[in-house]
């Protein structure tokens, strides 16, 4: 199939369905296709739009003897990219130097082959059959039938073109109409083995569904949800996270920004990888954000069976996004005063900036074992502490810093409303 088609468009709901979308765009961007923008897509209305693919997107090229497009071959270039080199990278933490470029390229036909069982069945087990032992991936089972390879193909390609007919049914999760309602359209594990109800029936409370009375959800979403696993950053602890926000356009650049962050830096708390994210995101994009700020941005964090949610305070989103205080958390640049930020412990800055101003205006040679535990204690970068002149401008970061949240806050005196940042 190819040629041209209407516009998409894609309305934030559940994470879930969200997680999904993104990931679609990450398969759409791995194509590199010239006519193919994805931030065009992002609109700041919060939706996605998409007015046309181009032609090549659904160019076939021949894989083990099964015509597969140049998405699909996306898709699963992605998923083998995520799930395998993940893998890997917990196993080998300790192992940095089997660098992979002993090994030569794995083709195309390999990972589909490597990759396939691992996502029709801990993922989505039973969307399509999970079994490649018997090749049937790439083969006919019976003379009738078509290679597993060839119906994911045409099942991807069908849903993300649009109909024009209206269809009896409305989608749960997107709520359109125009959309093709041809394959396994119930909600269950094999759109979720995380969220889904099993296949014998048994219910799941979350959805409050079971298989026969399930959600209906329509081709598009089936395979919006198939994409869900490319959007999951996993930590070094083995946990996934994503971020999730009522606008697409925040979730693509914050969690894109999540996975540079976290490559980087060796974060724990998930905490506080939001909270750099929104520094981040406030620095990079440079612009104010209005709207944004009013936004619940919450991460969702995925441990074997267990989905938990942590969201900031409105407050506390509303300041790192401030610019002027990102930029100023930035310079300071410890994890220890960015923890006071978020859990509205602002006093505390001004408390630190004076303890140490104290320290530093005193010659190096005078300072006691305790003054120099405080600052062990609370400055991690040696560029802050290396002597008394640098430990001066540190403590005056934090002055500048306090009275930008202050501004910010309209005067509060900044004391805790409440306990710590709220997890929902």
């Amino acid at each position: 199939g190819g040629g041209r088609v209407k516009e998409i468009v894609l309305y934030p709901g559940n994470w879930l369905y969200n997680a999904g979308v993104v990931g679609f765009l990450r398969v759409l961007e791995a194509t590199r296709l010239p006519g193919l923008d994805v931030q065009s897509f992002l609109s700041s209305d919060g939706t996605v739009k998409i007015s046309d693919f181009p032609d090549s997107l659904f160019e076939k090229e021949n894989v083990d003897g099964v015509p597969l497009s140049l998405f699909s071959r996306c898709f699963f270039q992605e998923s083998w990219d995520l799930l395998l080199s993940e893998e890997k990278k917990r196993k080998n933490q300790n192992k940095k130097e089997q660098s992979n470029n002993q090994k030569p390229e794995t083709d195309i036909a390999e990972k589909i082959q490597k990759v396939w069982g691992s996502l029709f069945f801990s993922y989505y087990r039973g969307f399509f059959d999970s079994n490649t032992k018997e090749k049937r991936i790439f083969k006919n089972s019976k003379n009738t039938d078509k290679p597993l390879l060839q119906k994911f193909d045409e099942f991807a390609i069908k849903a993300i073109t649009p109909v024009s007919a209206q269809s009896k049914t409305s989608c749960s999760f997107c709520g359109d109409a125009c959309v093709t309602f041809d394959y396994k359209n119930r909600f269950s594990c094999e759109h979720s083995q995380l969220l889904g109800s099993s296949k014998n029936g048994m219910p799941n409370s979350f959805w409050g569904n079971n298989i026969q009375h399930g959600l209906p959800i329509c081709d598009r979403c089936s395979f919006m949800l198939l994409c869900s696993h490319l959007a999951l950053i996993v930590l070094a602890d083995g946990s996934r996270i994503f971020l999730n926000a009522p606008s697409f356009q925040v979730m693509w650049y914050l969690n894109r920004l999540v996975r540079e962050i976290y490559a980087r830096e060796n974060i724990a708390s998930v905490r506080e990888i939001l909270g750099m994210s929104l520094i981040e995101l406030a620095l990079r994009l440079g612009v104010q954000f209005g709207v944004w700020t009013e936004m619940n941005i919450e991460v969702v964090s995925i441990r074997g069976k267990e989905v938990s949610f942590c969201s900031l305070p409105y407050e506390v989103t509303r300041l790192l996004l401030d610019r002027g205080i990102a930029s100023s958390l930035s310079e300071v640049g410890e994890m220890s005063v960015l923890r006071m930020v978020l859990d509205r412990q602002f006093a505390q800055i001004l408390q630190l900036g004076e303890r140490l101003l104290a320290i530093a205006l005193r010659p190096k040679g005078e300072w006691g074992k305790q003054e120099k535990q405080y600052i062990n204690d609370n400055i991690h970068l040696e560029r802050n502490k290396e002597s008394g002149a640098k430990l001066m401008d540190f403590a005056a970061r934090l002055f500048s810093l306090y009275a930008l949240v202050q501004e910010k806050l309209g005067g509060d005196r900044g004391e805790p409303r409440g306990t710590t940042a709220g997890v929902s």
